[in-house]
This record gives structure tokens, sequence and C-alpha cells, in this order.
């Protein structure tokens, strides 16, 4: 049975992550990655990188410019995947300075990067997801906030010139603290509460995916 197969625009629409763990902070900078696990035969992965600005932890993207939207301009054949990855809190010079690492470190990435050979599409994607928890890693003073994935087919998306809206859920990468320091009798006391757990829901991204 031949694949449905289609070439697709792929732009942000909003952001929610209700728990950011950045405290008092109203406002919060971070870097989205998304990537196409086999979007289609021959190509194992695709990534792409934003950074985003988070008033209270939500963000929409309509009237922002398409060059701060645009996410992927790709051609997609039968069963694929979709992985996001969010950053935790960054200030513009480590914003920055990220963002020049995940360029550097994207190059590196080939097919290795997923296991072609077996097992299912879900072990499959989870590759992406855990590659960039890697790849952040290495980076001092950044660490992944939320994660997302979601399996998809090519004829979930219209015919050429249909648009729909992709929501993907997203969850704690790492458990999520809130670290309180008090001087109590001239002593220094430190007291930790849980926010989140690792795998929480933790809100989600919505992309707007048109097919060209």
């Amino acid at each position: 049975m031949r694949q449905a197969k289609r070439e697709v625009e792929i732009t942000l629409h909003s952001i929610h992550i209700p728990v950011t763990g950045a405290g008092l902070d109203i406002t919060t900078s971070h870097l989205l990655t998304a990537d196409l696990v086999w979007p289609r035969t021959g190509t194992a992965r695709k990534s792409a990188s934003q950074s985003c600005t988070l008033r209270e932890g939500a963000a929409e993207f309509a009237a922002a410019n398409w060059g701060r939207r645009i996410l992927f301009k790709e051609t997609v054949e039968g069963r694929f995947a979709l992985a996001v990855t969010v950053t935790e809190s960054l200030d513009d010079e480590e914003l920055e300075k990220i963002l020049r690492f995940w360029a550097g470190a994207a190059l590196a990435v080939g097919a290795g990067a997923v296991d072609g050979a077996a097992g299912p599409l879900g072990e499959l994607a989870a590759a992406p997801l855990e590659y960039a928890s890697k790849a952040v890693a290495k980076y001092p003073g950044a660490s992944l906030l939320v994660e997302g994935l979601a399996e998809l087919d090519a004829a979930d998306f219209p015919p050429s010139g249909g648009e729909r809206l992709l929501t993907v859920r997203l969850v704690a990468a790492r458990k999520l603290l809130r670290v309180t320091r008090r001087t109590v009798n001239s002593r220094s006391r430190v007291t930790r509460k849980i926010l989140l757990e690792k795998g929480a829901d933790n809100g989600d991204v919505t992309l707007s995916v048109r097919t060209l």
C-alpha cells in the first residue's frame, strides 16, 4: 500500500507552560527545539530551534514575524514523529551562547542519532529527546524544562492548500524544585519544595501545519 506524502510548512502557534520554575520572574526566555523523526525514507532526523519569550508561562505567535514562527518546510511521508523540547529560563547572554552551541551541535547529528534497525516508533522517536537532553547538558547553565512527543502520519494532514493545528502535550523533563533561603537566628536555612515530578504534565505547544 502506497504511503501518503505531504509537503508541509510547520510554524509556532502558541506555547503554554504553567510551571517554569523561574520563581518570581513574570517574563522568561527559552530555547524551543523541534525534531522531525524519520519524516521520510532515507532521512532520520530534521531539527529546528527558535528562541521564545513567555509571559506568565504563555506566548502567542499569531502576530509574530514569520521568520520568528517558522520551524520547517519539509516533505513528510507515511509514519513519523515530532519531538519538542524547551529549555529552562535563560538570560539574553545565555540564550545567545546556547543558540550558537546548538547550531554547532546540530551539525554533528546524523542518522546515528536515531537507531532505525528495530523497535516501535515510540522508541525511535524518543532518541531526539535523549539527544537533546545530552546536548543541552554539555552546555553549562542550561537544562531542559519540558519535552513532548507526537506520533503522526502524513495522511493526518489535509491535501495541498489545507491547514490544521497540532497540539503536542508537554511534560516535565526533570523534577522541578523551588529553593528558598532564609536566615533564622543568624543561621542560613534552605528549604526545597517539589513543584513537579519528572514526567508530570506541564502544558502544551500548538503548531500550525499548512500543506503546500
